[in-house]
């Protein structure tokens, strides 16, 4: 446990890397050492939003990047694997052979192996929750169960591989749902935690955090649990954090003079149809001053509880909308530089309407990361 230059990072489950923005938010001197990921979006967006564009890759021939890249099972939908990586266009295979590469991607955790694993001292894992969320279908954790959520028990796994050579990570940090907590879940968590605890580490509070705690005018409560090899983390400061943002005013972009701000907006427009008219009954933020919270940002805000709808003046006249996908990235803690970067890439409202709401907000990993590591990896200058 000596004292490193850098806080070294691993970011499992990775996604577009809310954990790698929140490091740079906290101002650590961090480095990341290897994220694991399997979708492809996701993949681009990480590398969109954190790769430095100066930085150069040597792209090889067509031919030896299909062979680097089938070393990996990479997913078109993150459900289902793609068959075969030479189906996708040849721009498409060397934008991601580029991203995989800047990003330091290892695949998805079901091929990592802990030997693979450069050196670490915090492993972040946000291990798919679409079995533990009263949303999906509920199929539980379960080890050996072959739920999406199940994964967790990769990272098993690879810790009893890390044990094994001597190179457990100080400190894990779990996020979910907050479902985690439930009763269908309790003996699969518990039977978890009871693992950690038998390879050394203690194990924090059972957290539940709320972005609105955080600065963020989104009520969105998530799981979170601190696990440190050795003594316990006094997450006091966490359970106790109240820092309310008083409106979601300054998170909304409503200039619609703005020609980019208006197609933002007439992209999260919704045709006004009696579905409709009952969304805006449940969502409605008629008055945006008044308004203090918005509803939780999902991976489909087009549903019947949706994170907010505002009036709109479309182009077919008055109607309603979503938050944009700029404005979502705002409610979930990224910047707008960061948004500008993703948008580049092109990819559709409901795209990366998915990506951002599976994301974590970056207020409260920030906020959890100053905590643990200020003291000692704090005061990054160019951060």
């Amino acid at each position: 446990m000596g004292k490193h230059r850098k806080l070294r990072v691993f970011e499992a489950f990775a996604g577009i890397g809310a954990q790698h923005a929140a490091l740079k938010r906290a101002n650590l001197d961090f480095e990341i050492v290897g994220i694991s990921d399997w979708f492809i979006n996701a993949i681009l967006c990480y590398d969109a939003i954190h790769s430095d564009p100066n930085e150069t890759i040597e792209v090889p021939s067509y031919k030896e990047q299909i062979k680097e890249l089938s070393k990996f099972t990479f997913s078109k939908d993150s459900v289902n694997p793609l068959a075969d990586i030479a189906k996708l266009p040849k721009n498409d295979i060397e934008n991601l052979y580029i991203a995989n590469k800047r990003v330091k991607n290892f695949g998805s955790i079901t091929e990592i192996h802990g030997k693979d694993i450069p050196e670490m001292d915090l492993l972040v894992y946000s291990f798919p929750c679409q079995d533990l969320s009263t949303g999906g279908k509920t199929q539980g954790m379960s080890k050996g169960s072959g739920t999406r959520s199940g994964l967790l028990w990769e990272i098993e796994r690879i810790l009893l591989e890390l044990k094994k050579i001597d190179k457990l990570p100080e400190y894990l940090l779990m996020e979910n749902v907050k479902a985690i907590y439930a009763e269908s879940n309790r003996k699969d968590l518990n039977q978890w935690l009871s693992f950690l605890e038998s390879i050394g580490y203690s194990n924090g509070s059972k957290m539940v955090l709320n972005a609105a705690d955080f600065g963020i005018p989104q009520y969105r409560n998530r799981a979170f649990i601190i696990s440190h090899l050795g003594k316990k983390i006094d997450d006091t400061h966490l359970i106790n954090y109240k820092n309310r943002a008083p409106s979601i005013k300054p998170f909304l972009r409503i200039d619609y003079s703005d020609p980019e701000l208006r197609e933002e907006a007439n992209q999260a427009q919704l045709n006004n149809t009696i579905s409709r008219e009952e969304m805006w009954k449940i969502n409605k933020r008629e008055h945006i001053e008044d308004s203090t919270t918005i509803n939780t940002i999902t991976c489909n805000m087009d549903r019947s509880n949706t994170a907010a709808m505002f009036k709109y003046k479309g182009p077919k006249g008055d109607t309603y909308r979503l938050p944009t996908i700029r404005e979502a990235f705002l409610f979930m803690g990224f910047t707008e530089e960061e948004y500008l970067r993703t948008k580049r890439l092109g990819f559709s409202y409901r795209k990366m309407n998915k990506l951002i709401g599976n994301s974590i907000v970056v207020n409260v990993l920030a906020e959890i990361f100053k905590m643990l590591f200020e003291k000692k990896y704090g005061g990054k200058k160019d951060a």
